[in-house]
């Protein structure tokens, strides 16, 4: 079994076509489909299920593809390890970061990375804490941004920050001049949420329910610079970080108290995988550089 066939695999299976898969990997698709039927022969399995001019993982090539993934992820770790010999002169880094850490905690960690180590390509993915996990434990990230604790045991947390959630109005909202407010006041306001789906909203649903606050949610949306939006445009209320709060400065941000509402944020990694070097120092920036 060769690295190359395991590329190949992998690709075809996110692509579903040789056709593509072949101009992503810049060989001919005669080349691309003996390296599969290879890899076939040697495992002795079908891996994908042909379907007309297209391609379908099967049962055996959805298994498989979780340890091709890591396998090749652990070779780039390993790759990685003795770059940081040579002072990490190349390389690829995965990182998973949650929405809304893109625009404020990751950008100057990405920047001082790049500078310090400009020859090691770096790809950040927008992903939701579930995803981020689940893409930790397929080898497929070398780390994750998100919350903690975790929901697998398989994922260990490194303390980052710990951040308030704090509502937002608008100008002209009645509350605008308001500095605190306990959540029970919270009884009855019309607020836009994000959905149940997303960890900060169970968080802020059990905050809620300890404050013994049944929420009147009108508005729910998937994005915290959305909800912002429809705060500056209407009478709704919203609970985001207070980093995303900070993005908005022509909307009015109102501590939460009795009880406060804070979500603990760390670095993610899958338990007893190896670092590479650069994920290594990539986290050391995150700890170390200040935080927007």
């Amino acid at each position: 079994m060769e690295i190359r066939q395991l590329r190949y695999f992998l690709d075809i299976a996110q692509t579903e076509h040789l056709t593509q898969s072949a101009q992503n990997l810049f060989v001919t698709q005669s080349t691309l489909s003996h390296g599969l039927r290879q890899l076939e022969q040697e495992l002795n399995v079908t891996l994908f299920d042909r379907l007309g001019r297209g391609l379908k993982l099967s049962q055996a090539g959805a298994e498989f593809r979780v340890y091709a993934t890591r396998a090749l992820k652990e070779i780039e770790a390993g790759r990685m390890a003795l770059a940081d010999l040579s002072g990490l002169q190349s390389g690829k880094l995965t990182v998973g970061a949650f929405p809304t850490f893109l625009n404020t905690v990751v950008p100057a960690t990405v920047a001082a990375f790049s500078q310090a180590h400009p020859r090691v390509m770096v790809e950040v993915r927008d992903l939701r804490a579930g995803s981020i996990e689940a893409l930790l434990l397929r080898g497929e990230l070398d780390l994750g941004i998100a919350f903690h604790p975790t929901e697998h045991e398989e994922i260990e947390t490194e303390p980052l920050f710990d951040e308030r959630m704090l509502l937002v109005v608008g100008a002209l909202h009645p509350l605008a001049g308001r500095r605190s407010l306990a959540m029970k006041a919270l009884a009855g306001m019309p607020l836009a949420l994000l959905p149940r789906s997303f960890a900060t909203r169970r968080l802020i649903d059990a905050s809620l329910r300890q404050a013994d606050v049944a929420p009147t949610v009108r508005v729910e949306m998937d994005s915290v610079e959305a909800l912002l939006g429809v705060c500056r445009h209407s009478d709704l209320a919203s609970i985001v970080p207070e980093r995303a709060a900070r993005q908005a400065p022509d909307l009015h941000a109102i501590a939460l108290t009795e009880p406060q509402m804070v979500r603990h944020a760390g670095i993610l990694w899958r338990r007893g995988a190896s670092r590479s070097a650069a994920a290594r120092a990539f986290a050391a920036l995150l700890l170390t550089t200040p935080l927007r």
